[in-house]
């Protein structure tokens, strides 16, 4: 239903009487685009029109070809649609459509900077989390060099005491 609304929607922004003034085509193309989107819309009409289309292709081979849209109506049928009817509002229909349109292309926008922005934090956060690993590493190296330096220079004096008192002794 929704590639049928947005057809609809192209289609009728297309045609529609108040960009085409003083086109009779124009104007006839979109209540038969009107007529067509009623019947979509409508699971009642659209099992009548595929049921009208269905007896057509099997009578097809006695008949000329007609398309299947025109077998449902008469000519005077096609003007009898009322697009600004209580049933139909087409402004109403064109301002919902537009709202729901802007809103989700709005919506959109904002969940993309959003993920853009949590990307750029997770980013920003891993390099500090990085740089706090390394530099704990650092000090504990740092830290182990010192003690491991600092018992070799306490084996040495001990050493030298030892051999400085064995010199004394001797």
């Amino acid at each position: 239903m929704i590639n049928i609304k947005d057809a609809y929607y192209r289609l009728s922004m297309i045609y529609h009487p108040d960009k085409n003034k003083g086109s009779g085509e124009a104007s006839k193309i979109f209540r038969d685009i009107t007529s067509a989107y009623e019947i979509l819309g409508n699971i009642r009409q659209r099992k009548l029109y595929d049921s009208a289309a269905n007896l057509n292709q099997n009578s097809s081979q006695f008949t000329t070809k007609q398309q299947p849209f025109e077998t449902m109506y008469t000519k005077n049928d096609i003007y009898k649609t009322n697009v600004r009817s209580r049933d139909y509002n087409f402004e109403q229909w064109s301002k919902a459509h537009y709202t729901n349109v802007f809103r989700r292309h709005h919506e959109t926008r904002q969940k993309r900077t959003r993920n853009k922005m949590n990307d750029e934090y997770a980013e920003r956060q891993n390099s500090y989390n990085l740089l706090i690993i390394m530099v704990f590493a650092s000090i504990f190296i740092l830290i182990s060099m010192f003690e491991h330096v600092k018992k070799i220079l306490i084996e040495r004096n001990r050493v030298k005491r030892i051999s400085d008192k064995n010199i004394q002794d001797d």
